[in-house]
């Protein structure tokens, strides 16, 4: 199996999911509060929020993706460099359809249904970029940050025993409460100032809110991410999915 076969196939597959979740998404937000709405004779307004949900879908489609195929491609003779770069590429691809179709879904609804149904990106209306292509790929980050840490999540679950996801899962769970017991230790000095630099690589002045500084903060984690993602695929062995 070639490269070309497999992003072939990686594409097809996450298209076919895409629109089971799209269909799934407006039979939830668009048919259920239509007939709502329809048989009670309001003139109430259903809202949604479209961000949230396609990072969710977009978290768990790698997921599944990143564990399911490696037994299939190894085994038509597809080496493990391929097979990430194959779930790399189909990925991005994927993340751009999500925010065009999200956006595409907004735009229809926006203008012709606006009197039932309001669907909103909360992190535009937070961020308020100034140009539709930093919308754009504020939006594009955000989802390609949701699929690649769900290449992180499926291989880590697929390249550890039991025992050691339960370990470093505690141990993720447990660093908060680290983290609060050292920040209580702090000076007020050194409170205010790990405060300020958390709120500014989320975006967040003195003068409002910035998307310039989450962007660049969701595309490092992004970086590392894919690193983490590589180095983990390197000696990844085939093995049966639990």
């Amino acid at each position: 199996m070639k490269l070309k076969a497999a992003l072939q196939y990686r594409m097809i597959y996450q298209l076919k999911s895409l629109g089971i979740f799209y269909l799934y998404f407006i039979g939830f937000a668009v048919v259920l509060p239509g007939l709502a709405m329809f048989f009670s004779n309001t003139s109430a307004t259903a809202e949604s929020e479209l961000t949230l949900p396609a990072l969710i879908f977009a978290i768990i489609l790698s997921v599944i993706g990143i564990r399911s195929d490696f037994k299939l491609f190894i085994q038509n003779g597809l080496n493990r460099l391929h097979i990430f770069v194959s779930n790399l590429i189909s990925n991005f691809v994927i993340a751009n359809v999500i925010v065009l179709a999200m956006a595409a879904f907004r735009l229809i609804f926006k203008t012709f249904f606006s009197d039932h149904f309001d669907y909103q990106f909360m992190i535009l209306d937070f961020y308020q970029p100034k140009t539709l292509f930093s919308q754009y790929l504020l939006l594009f980050l955000i989802i390609f940050w949701g699929m690649a840490l769900g290449l992180v999540i499926g291989l880590f679950l697929d390249r550890f025993s039991f025992i050691v996801r339960l370990l470093i899962g505690g141990g993720v769970l447990l660093f908060p409460i680290l983290f609060g017991t050292v920040f209580t230790t702090l000076s007020e000095a050194g409170k205010d100032n790990v405060l300020t630099n958390l709120a500014h690589t989320l975006g967040i002045t003195e003068n409002g809110l910035k998307a310039g500084p989450l962007m660049l903060t969701l595309f490092i984690l992004i970086c590392v991410n894919l690193v983490l993602a590589y180095l983990m695929n390197r000696r990844r062995e085939l093995q049966r999915i639990a």
